[in-house]
């Protein structure tokens, strides 16, 4: 099962990279635009400040003992215990 796993990533990692060989070797790649680097910035510091926010909203609710238990199990009660939840 594993050869075969190895084996199907080979095959379409080659038919995937198989276009952008045919396409350098005919030389009909896209130069990159102008502006590309200022595009990659700016979405490199997107990213970091959403990281940021979330990471201060995270330590907020931390310090706080802000606590949503909604998807914490109920146990039943144990038996002979007499008692419910």
């Amino acid at each position: 099962m594993r050869r075969r796993r190895v084996a199907t990533a080979s095959v379409s990692s080659a038919v995937a990279l198989f276009p952008h060989l045919a396409a350098a070797q005919g030389s009909q790649a896209l130069d990159a635009p102008d502006q590309v680097m200022g595009t990659v910035l700016t979405t490199i510091g997107a990213v970091i400040a959403l990281f940021v926010v979330s990471s201060i909203g995270y330590l907020y609710l931390r310090t706080r003992n802000l606590e949503w238990s909604f998807q914490e199990k109920h146990l039943p009660p144990e038996p002979g215990s007499g008692g419910h939840n």
